[in-house]
């Protein structure tokens, strides 16, 4: 018997209005662990991230996570999906403490332990009070994976997350994905045009 993928795709298609579709029929399973796809700019990387995450909705197509289908339980697949992307963070009138504090009421999994860690391990502590508009790009940009793993999803989809970090966030982040590399019960899908500077357990060229 054939095990059920952690997470799968099926003919999954999207255009956006007036251009031609940039994910054509799309099918793939992905195992746990951590996955870096790779590919040319205009190869849909950021879409299929956005897609897999249910921010975007496919025109054609499937999606399951665990067993939830996103089209029809889009809700309950949310909940187990976490998204990063190279954008500025949304709820950027909030501090990154109110921030997690909001986003941790959406999530059953979310850990204020972890997001403790998190804020230590990216250096955040000096900048949880200010809004996070007020914030640098980079420093932005830390409070949102520092949030996005705290939620502790089964699913962690990341839009380039080494750009704009610091030499040591950017140490802490690659110990978190050798971690993620090992897992048996989480799966990490990663666009990232600078190497990663460790081995994923699954690359994906697209």
């Amino acid at each position: 018997m054939t095990a059920t993928p952690f997470l799968h795709c099926e003919a999954l298609s999207f255009a956006y209005p007036g251009s031609r579709r940039v994910v054509d029929l799309w099918t793939h399973d992905f195992t746990a662990g951590l996955c870096w796809l790779r590919g040319a700019n205009g190869t849909g990387k950021s879409t299929r991230l956005k897609l897999l995450a249910g921010a975007l909705t496919p025109q054609y197509g499937s999606v399951q996570l665990l067993g939830l289908d996103l089209l029809k339980q889009p809700l309950d697949y949310r909940r187990q999906a976490a998204w990063v992307g190279a954008e500025p963070p949304a709820f950027e009138h909030l501090s990154p403490a109110e921030r997690f504090a909001f986003l941790a009421g959406l999530y059953p999994r979310a850990d204020a332990a972890q997001w403790q860690a998190h804020v230590e391990g990216f250096g955040l502590t000096p900048f949880l009070a200010q809004p996070m508009s007020q914030l640098s790009t980079g420093t932005q940009h830390k409070a949102a994976l520092a949030a996005a793993l705290a939620l502790q999803t089964p699913l962690l989809l990341q839009d380039e997350p080494l750009n704009a970090l610091d030499a040591a966030s950017v140490d802490y982040l690659r110990g978190l994905m050798r971690l993620a590399a090992q897992a048996s019960d989480r799966l990490w899908l990663v666009v990232s045009h600078e190497d990663l500077g460790l081995a994923p357990s699954a690359t994906l060229d697209l």
